[in-house]
């Protein structure tokens, strides 16, 4: 799926425009309020579950090989299925491509910007690769990290609406 960071926010003025017309239509603010706690409580339940099935794939779909760090780079796909018709680059982030078995892969998760040098050293490393049908998926020591805290946090978002949605309904 490609999404563009202005699709992204068609759909929030998009959002608003049809919470704007229900509300002028008479719908009473706390039944808009509530319709979107329910939207926050998919999408959390959402990253919890893309959160569980990272963790089982290191778990146990995933064995450690050795890598070189080739560098961080947009492009990067095999015979240009990164690339528009047009030539343009389609992806929005930066990837660390890596180097295992003679064979260029790129990293399931973004590169960090901000702490950059620090993370990514030019030197040999480990990562792990799972594979997913014919892909094989690169999780890096930051991937893993980026996955572990994922999942603690969206677990406590999940808990946390849980416990919202239970008092909301008068079952707590």
């Amino acid at each position: 799926m490609d999404v563009r960071r202005g699709e992204v926010v068609e759909l929030i003025i998009g959002a608003v425009i049809v919470f704007g017309l229900l509300y002028m239509l008479g719908v009473d603010i706390t039944t808009l309020l509530s319709i979107l706690q329910i939207i926050m409580t998919v999408l959390t339940c959402l990253c919890a579950l893309f959160f569980v099935f990272c963790d089982l794939l290191l778990i146990f779909a995933s064995e450690k090989h050795p890598a070189k760090l080739l560098g961080i780079d947009k492009d990067g796909g095999k015979d240009g299925e990164e690339t528009r018709e047009d030539g343009k680059n389609k992806m929005l982030s930066r990837f660390a491509f890596y180097e295992v078995d003679g064979e260029r892969l790129r990293n399931w998760f973004p590169a960090e910007s901000v702490m950059r040098k620090r993370i990514y050293r030019q030197s040999e490393c480990f990562v792990r690769i799972a594979r997913l049908g014919k892909k094989r998926l690169v999780f890096d020591r930051h991937s893993m990290v980026i996955v572990a805290a994922g999942t603690l946090l969206m677990g406590l978002g999940v808990v946390g609406m849980t416990l919202h949605w239970l008092f909301v309904l008068g079952i707590l």
